[in-house]
């Protein structure tokens, strides 16, 4: 998308400098044929890399209002610092002011396996796409090859189920047949649920390392969902909150919200995540407005699912907000108790300041009274707090 946005504005190529480490260094001059979806190569070198040097490097030209925009630039890249303590990012802008986002981290999240589609999340599109590709001779062996989880008896029970024979030829199915395929394979309740290894979620640790390396708060408490799945697409749902520390007080609350490790910046207030946190009464959690508290959102999915085309807003699907919800809720639980201890200590080291401020006299006037030596005021304090403690 930025690589079209550049050539659509300012008509210049894209530079592509890269190397795994290896001996040769490659780097490419080039553009886009749009109507092909193509790339047009101007120039190709290949260099010695006597280094080693290794990474990627992309140069590209784009038109925008950057002192207009600075601020979200700005906010993009601390987000996106949150989500991957383990990248270094580095920007300097058109004044030649430099900011960085180091890494704290050297872990990277578990990476992504492949996958096949699950039943529940095909589309008649695709299945014209696996169709056209498939060697399968016969709609049992074409279940099972092309879909996630499928196995012979599972097969075999769907086909009846859709009223197809084992043996038709998926090549051989008519347009109509291919909708009623599709059809019934969203309504057939059998299908495993899909598999979350295709998935890339931060996990706790990370997302924790993030949140106190950007936002430096007082308290943190982060929560990874167990995989659910809408559709037949699976999703992990992972939640944070930020308490105190360099979080600001705002009369309304701060939500960060993110997509596949990427930040959304835009159109918070269509957000299902907004609707969730704006629903929640959190004067049941000791917080309410003007706290210094921030939300944290984390949908991994394999398809996010998006409320409009500008990918900004993620759709208020059941699933989805449910996972959302109970994750909010969890984190939300632990921020309680902190606070509750935080209040319960403040209201001790109040009575303690009271009974540090009269006890000398009282211990004075009643050893006068006794006959004795009066006790330090140190002693008579831990003598209370052992007989509050009994």
């Amino acid at each position: 998308m930025t690589i079209l946005y550049g050539q659509i504005t300012t008509n210049k190529p894209v530079k592509v400098i890269s190397s795994t480490g290896a001996s040769k260094i490659y780097e490419y001059t080039l553009m886009i044929d749009i109507e092909r979806n193509r790339p047009v190569i101007l120039d190709r070198r290949v260099r010695e890399n006597e280094n080693k040097w290794h990474g990627t490097i992309v140069e590209v030209y784009i038109e925008g209002d950057y002192y207009k925009a600075m601020p979200k630039i700005l906010e993009y890249l601390k987000q996106t610092a949150i989500v991957n303590p383990y990248a270094s990012i580095t920007f300097v802008d058109p004044r030649g002011r430099l900011y960085k986002f180091e890494r704290t981290v050297s872990v990277l999240p578990p990476q992504p396996k492949e996958t096949l589609p699950h039943p529940h999340g095909i589309d008649v599109e695709t299945m014209y796409r696996i169709i056209r590709v498939t060697n399968c001779k016969t709609l049992l062996d074409f279940m099972q090859k092309h879909f996630h989880r499928v196995g012979k008896s599972i097969a075999k029970s769907f086909l009846r189920f859709a009223g197809f024979p084992e043996d038709a030829d998926p090549k051989k199915l008519k347009p109509e047949e291919i909708v009623n395929l599709v059809q019934a394979m969203k309504s057939f309740e059998e299908f495993l649920p899909p598999d979350a290894g295709c998935l890339s979620p931060l996990g706790e640790d990370l997302l924790k390392v993030g949140v106190l390396k950007e936002l430096e708060p007082e308290f943190v408490a982060v929560s990874q969902r167990k995989p659910s799945a809408y559709s037949g697409h699976p999703f992990i749902i992972e939640v944070g909150i930020a308490y105190g520390g360099k979080i600001p007080a705002s009369e309304d609350i701060l939500l960060y919200r993110f997509a596949n490790k990427i930040p959304l910046i835009y159109d918070e207030s269509g957000d299902v995540s907004w609707k969730i946190v704006k629903s929640i009464n959190w004067r049941n959690y000791g917080l309410a407005p003007g706290m210094p508290f921030a939300v944290l959102v984390h949908i991994c999915s394999t398809k996010i699912p998006w409320k409009t085309v500008g990918k900004e807003m993620i759709a208020d699907r059941p699933e989805v907000s449910r996972e959302i919800l109970n994750g909010i809720r969890e984190v939300a639980r632990q921020l309680e108790i902190y606070l509750s201890k935080k209040e319960k200590a403040k209201r001790e080291k109040a009575r303690l300041s009271i009974f540090a401020k009269y006890l000398p006299k009282i211990a004075e006037f009643s050893a006068k009274l006794a006959g004795r030596d009066a006790p330090s005021v140190d002693e008579l304090l831990r003598r209370l707090r052992r007989l509050e403690g009994e």
